[in-house]
């Protein structure tokens, strides 16, 4: 299952060296404990489009993707309400015959009253239920037996914007990546990478990939 991954880039190219730096770091040591890999770097430079390229071509490896906006607290509270929004969906989808029981679902996800019998999230921006919704992510990845998970926040540039201690799922297991601007904030990791320009190789691979032309081709036309 995939929440809020954004389209695959198909023009994506080179960066292998950091793909298999951020393997290493997600496939460490230790089967049943958390990894949380950080990609820092220059705005711009490409680090969502790594952590993109991981998760699609990866995909199959994890029970579920859950991709989570945190350019600021709003974009992040934003990111969290539509994964809820899209994880209702999933769940009423997977709940058998018949009607889908909202009541239920809104219990498992620790938001009972939230959803309404259509399946809706109804609730009051002036209260503390924004905070449920939020919740109701780490929650449900912190399940028992839903524990092959990757929970990917995508710039963290400001370190107030995430609480780790609420936004983070209470458990042991399961994988996390955070790309940002800000070195400092490598040490949230049990690995980390700097990511810098392309060199040269990577660079014509992307313009050669770009302009839908093969290294063959621009050989035969330079005859």
């Amino acid at each position: 299952m995939r929440l809020g991954l954004p389209p695959e880039n198909l023009q994506f190219a080179g960066r292998q060296q950091e793909l298999k730096k951020l393997s290493d770091i997600v496939n460490g040591a230790g089967k049943d404990l958390r990894k949380v890999a950080v990609l820092h770097g220059l705005g711009g430079i490409g680090k969502t489009d790594i952590v993109l390229h991981y998760a699609w071509h990866n995909h199959a490896a994890y029970s579920s993707i859950v991709w989570i906006l945190a350019a600021s607290t709003e974009t992040l509270r934003r990111s969290f309400i539509q994964t809820v929004e899209n994880l209702i969906q999933h769940l009423a989808g997977n709940s058998g015959p018949g009607q889908p029981d909202y009541a239920k679902i809104a219990s498992v996800l620790g938001i009972h009253g939230l959803i309404n019998t259509s399946g809706q999230l109804v609730y009051n921006a002036e209260s503390t239920d924004q905070d449920r919704v939020v919740a109701a992510v780490s929650r449900w990845l912190a399940m028992s037996g839903n524990d092959h998970w990757l929970l990917i926040f995508d710039n963290v540039d400001d370190f107030k914007v995430i609480d780790r201690e609420k936004h983070f799922p209470q458990s042991s297991s399961g994988t996390i990546i955070i790309t940002s601007r800000r070195r400092g904030i490598a040490y949230w990791g049990t690995g980390s990478l700097e990511v810098n320009n392309m060199d040269q190789k990577d660079a014509l691979d992307l313009l050669m990939k770009s302009a839908q032309l093969s290294w063959n081709q621009l050989s035969e036309a330079g005859e």
